[in-house]
């Protein structure tokens, strides 16, 4: 099993004060949506802030692009996808669901909701309590096959920059406790930091992913017996990295993060799903 992911794409609308990157964001969007399913796989991801705040126009702008291509497609929510909108909004344009189990024969792919509705003053990251009672079940039915996580915020102690205000889900909500009752391997997935970072914890791996105007790329993370891999798949060209560019340095509520790449081990790994041998 294949599946591709994308980091924070922040679709934007139009505004007045730049109007003039109409033509860059069409060419630009248009051309790594096609990339990126054109990517082999058999599902396809937004980790979340698919768009630059959640107003009807990027919503409906940005899934003309990707309902074109009629591929499987998941859209975990972020943040600023629910600013301009409430949440039932965004899923009713959208047709998503807010958080959902996807049983598979070789992995078990779990999709959460971490965001805060129309919170402008606090865009850290949250559970209530219907999606924690419904991920406890979760990680117990799930045995001991794979199970992947899908999530826009970080877990607390993990991936870079965790440890920034507002830049993970609040320590004080108990994910840890659950992901620790997961029989077996886990990995999550994750975007909001801007910044690729692979990291470990226990029996669970955490991938996250730079945002998509800092680096045109898609991970592809494939579930084999013996190993789950992750590789970066670049999709960029010197147009692309231009446009991308171009509307970074203009929208509202975004900046581009010119580190956001690390290094090879932020995006690459291979992840052994045999058990450990024990010390002798």
């Amino acid at each position: 099993m294949r599946i591709a992911v994308i980091g924070d794409l922040h679709y934007p609308s139009l505004k007045d004060t730049y109007a003039f990157i109409q033509k860059d964001r069409q060419a630009f969007y248009d051309t790594f949506i096609e990339r990126f399913f054109s990517v082999p796989a058999d599902l396809y991801v937004s980790i979340g802030d698919l768009t630059n705040y959640g107003l009807p126009d990027e919503l409906e702008d940005i899934y003309s692009y990707i309902r074109r291509h009629e591929k499987p497609f998941v859209h975990v929510l972020g943040n600023h996808d629910i600013y301009g909108l409430a949440r039932d909004e965004v899923l009713a344009i959208t047709k998503q669901e807010r958080f959902h189990v996807m049983p598979t024969e070789s992995a078990v792919l779990v999709f959460i909701d971490t965001a805060k509705e129309q919170d402008f003053d606090d865009w850290g990251g949250t559970l209530d309590l219907t999606q924690l009672e419904w991920l406890e079940s979760v990680m117990e039915q799930s045995g001991n096959l794979p199970l992947i996580l899908f999530a826009h915020h970080p877990v607390h102690g993990t991936t870079t920059n965790f440890e920034k205000e507002k830049l993970c889900i609040h320590p004080d909500v108990p994910i840890w406790e659950l992901l620790s009752k997961k029989q077996g391997l886990g990995l999550y997935v994750n975007g909001h930091n801007h910044f690729n970072s692979i990291a470990e914890r226990d029996h669970w791996n955490f991938l996250q992913l730079a945002a998509v105007l800092d680096e045109q790329a898609v991970r592809v993370i494939e579930v084999a017996d013996s190993h789950i891999s992750i590789n970066s798949v670049d999709l960029s060209d010197a147009q692309l990295k231009q446009q991308a560019q171009v509307i970074g340095e203009a929208i509202d509520h975004f900046r581009l993060n010119p580190f956001s790449s690390g290094t090879g081990a932020n995006a690459n790994q291979v992840i052994s799903l045999s058990p450990p041998i024990p010390a002798k």
